[in-house]
């Protein structure tokens, strides 16, 4: 019997400074400390949920008060009401379909959903331009997939996006040399790269600096190492031979619940090299919810940079294989 495929998510970031982020410091101080149950407790039903929206009607305020203490649905209502007037959920949806979502939301969803099949998003909530969509979607092993934005499988054709591309590549390298293999992969490490820039600017501001920059250094690589010396066939660095490794690896059809995308982020997240990451993978089989490893990335944040070795620490925590 085939597994019924699961919508929300296991798992989702959140920035540090949520709870100094200017909108919802201006919600505490009108509806006190309580509110920011309610908000936490709304970002777990949208992720959890649909993965990047949740109903809001009267069964939802219910549902939402009998889990708080001292919250009535009426409160609970007040404070996401009060949430959509300060920006922190769409409005215009809000009020035409009663449902809470916004553009980092759905940006959120769509790129730690990116390894699935079909990260499909209700063309009547969408608040992500096409460009936007297939950035925060990211690439698997180097190339868009067809059908992850779309949910369309390819069936012996090449879409229209996929063909842009491929023009575009195919006009800025006529009359050049072949590429490498070397300049290829790290052409597919920098779109991982952009990708991931997006987890680097805060939801709150939109800040994209340092995707901005990072795009603008990677895409300027010098003329020598994009082809390899005559006579020699060039040869993949080991980093880039851990990061195709970590892209081919697929947790087991066990039953196990794990949350692979969630570690590969989090591994991101803390600069550990792709060997590392590799070894981490496959010792916490392949990110299994409830392993101690899950408690060593904790003590990463509250460490504050002292741990300088966070690979080597979060692989004492695993079993050796």
């Amino acid at each position: 019997m085939s597994r019924i495929k699961k919508r929300g998510l296991d798992y989702f970031p959140m920035n540090t400074d949520f709870i100094h982020d200017r909108l919802v410091r201006r919600i505490l101080k009108r509806e006190g400390d309580a509110a920011l149950a309610v908000l936490l407790q709304t970002l777990c039903s949208i992720y959890s949920g649909e993965g990047y929206y949740v109903t809001a009607d009267s069964l939802f305020y219910d549902d939402l008060a009998d889990s708080l203490y001292q919250q009535e649905p009426t409160d609970v209502e007040r404070i996401i009401r009060l949430a959509v007037e300060y920006g922190l959920f769409d409005a215009t949806l809000f009020n035409e379909h009663h449902i809470l979502t916004s553009a980092d939301i759905q940006r959120q969803f769509l790129f730690i959903t990116k390894r699935r099949n079909s990260s499909l998003i209700d063309a009547r909530y969408n608040l992500l331009q096409q460009e936007e969509k297939e950035d925060a979607a990211g690439a698997v092993n180097g190339h868009e997939t067809p059908g992850d934005i779309n949910g369309n499988a390819a069936s012996g054709g090449i879409n229209a996006t996929e063909k842009d591309e491929t023009d575009t590549f195919q006009a800025e390298n006529s009359g050049k040399p072949s590429q490498s293999t070397q300049s290829i992969a790290k052409k597919s490490i920098a779109q991982q790269r952009k990708a991931n820039s997006l987890l680097d600017s805060s939801p709150g501001n939109g800040d994209t600096e340092g995707a901005d920059k990072m795009s603008a250094e990677e895409g300027h690589l010098p003329k020598e190492e994009a082809q390899p010396p005559k006579g020699k066939e060039a040869q993949p660095s080991k980093e880039e031979e851990y990061l195709r490794k970590i892209e081919a690896l697929q947790p087991p059809p066990d039953g196990l619940k794990r949350n692979m995308d969630g570690l590969l982020f989090n591994l991101r997240q803390f600069g550990i090299p792709p060997q590392e990451q590799y070894a981490i993978v496959l010792r916490s089989n392949f990110g299994l919810i409830g392993h101690p490893m899950w408690k060593g990335f904790c003590a990463l944040r509250e460490s504050h940079g002292k741990i300088r070795q966070p690979g080597r620490y979060l692989l004492s925590l695993c079993c050796p294989i």
